[in-house]
């Protein structure tokens, strides 16, 4: 049975407010998905809406440029990645006129699948109980998958914390801790620190985690912390050695606080490396950021230059822009930047001749360089000489993921014996 025209106009709306907590608590879908009154309701109805637009996704045979792409890209643009539709269009070769037709249609596919997947069978005006095996999926996700669902779909904006900020704040609690324990807490913080690309709320909650094993643990000794940018990036450092003059802690506690710690590391785009013993506590986290590593692009598309420009926001990354290879190496010279993307179909330019040019030229020989393309010639990409590739249209998740990895191929290789792990000194 096909959706009703209520269902589906409630599903595009709900689509709309997708990033809108408040008013995605109140859409009248919460019900119908059984998860009205919930605290959680506005993560579980982005999780629904975000899982169901990949349950359209065509498998990775499908022709790149189906009409199933375009239906699902349709969705993942605008809603899921927030782009415009003149964006969105331009991201997948179409016109605006095409993709409003192809996302109506993909609306209607999106609500015939959820109206099937909750066992619907009328419209909104109607009262209708959750199955129960719709609540499977829920059942089987930990409670602390739950808690931090938040986290992983915070929007980019949200994902930028002020160390300056948050760390005195950190430390105002800590010190409260440190004197119920009779721990001295030592702190140096360079001054200035930069903006950083995790989520305040996480990155608060890691150093408390740290922080609460590490304290009782100096019991009538010292604990240290150190923070301080390091090329694009901030370390902190949280360290102590065991004393035995007040109690112990619990093990259990101290797992459950230090798995915690590493969940939320993980879904925060941060490292951490931790070392504990029956002597000793030794954590550092490397925290990206904010704008420090930049990136070179190399397109005749203005709109896909100011797409990469949006994914970047809200990360370590930078974008500079470049409309040919010409105008990139006098920018280059400027920015001297970490990584190059480059477009290969560009009308008055031999995209190819660019890649070996660029690889061959002073400024740029040492820079990995990522084809960006519609072609589907990854394998000619490598031989000739590109570190990565990404294929057109591109998503956020892809374009991050892909400067992700060429930068910790670039951290390798600049530390091959992985002194970049290694703890702050004692005595600093």
């Amino acid at each position: 049975m096909a959706a009703g025209e209520g269902f589906i106009a409630g599903v595009s709306t709900a689509l709309e407010q997708l990033y809108m907590p408040d008013r995605l608590r109140r859409s009248s879908l919460t019900e119908l998905f059984g998860v009205s009154g919930r605290y959680d309701a506005a993560l579980a109805m982005q999780r629904i809406l975000t899982e169901a637009i990949q349950a359209l996704k065509p498998p990775r045979d499908e022709p790149r440029y189906s009409r199933s792409w375009r239906l699902y890209y349709s969705l993942q643009y605008r809603y899921v990645e927030q782009m415009s539709q003149r964006d969105s269009a331009s991201q997948m070769g179409v016109s605006t006129r095409q993709l409003r037709r192809d996302e109506h249609l993909a609306r209607e596919m999106l609500a015939n699948l959820l109206w099937e997947r909750f066992g619907v069978d009328g419209d909104l005006a109607q009262d209708h109980a959750r199955p129960a095996d719709a609540t499977n999926g829920e059942d089987e996700q930990s409670s602390v998958e739950k808690e931090l669902e938040w986290l992983r779909l915070a929007p980019p904006q949200e994902c930028v914390a002020d160390p300056n900020v948050l760390l005195p704040g950190v430390l105002s609690i800590a010190r409260v801790v440190a004197v119920q324990h009779g721990a001295d807490l030592r702190v140096e913080i360079q001054d200035e620190l930069p903006p950083l690309a995790t989520h305040p709320v996480a990155l608060r909650q890691v150093l408390l985690n740290l922080l609460s094993v590490a304290i009782p643990r100096a019991s009538g000794g010292e604990v240290r912390l150190f923070a301080s940018s390091s090329a694009w990036q901030v370390e902190i450092w949280v360290q102590c050695a065991e004393h035995s003059s007040g109690p112990q802690p619990s093990l259990e506690q101290e797992t459950a606080l230090l798995n915690m710690a590493h969940r939320l590391v993980d879904l925060s785009r941060c490292t951490m490396d931790l070392a504990v013993d029956a002597q000793s506590f030794d954590a550092r986290i490397a925290i990206p950021a904010v704008a420090q590593l930049p990136v070179l692009a190399i397109d005749d598309n203005a709109d896909t230059l100011r797409l990469l420009q949006r994914y970047a926001g809200g990360t370590r990354y930078r974008v500079f822009c470049a409309a040919d290879p010409e105008a990139a190496l006098k920018l280059a010279a400027e920015i001297t930047p970490r990584i190059i993307l480059l477009d290969v179909m560009m009308p008055q330019v031999d995209g190819w001749e660019a890649l070996s040019r660029l690889l061959q030229h002073p400024l740029t020989a040492g820079i990995p360089i990522v084809v960006c393309t519609i072609l589907p010639q990854e394998d000619l990409a490598l031989l000739l000489g590109a570190k990565g590739f990404l294929r057109k249209p591109v998503s956020r998740q892809d374009f991050l993921a892909t400067l992700d990895k060429q930068m910790a191929h670039l951290a390798e290789a600049a530390d091959p014996e992985g002194e970049k792990g290694r703890a702050a000194p004692r005595d600093r």
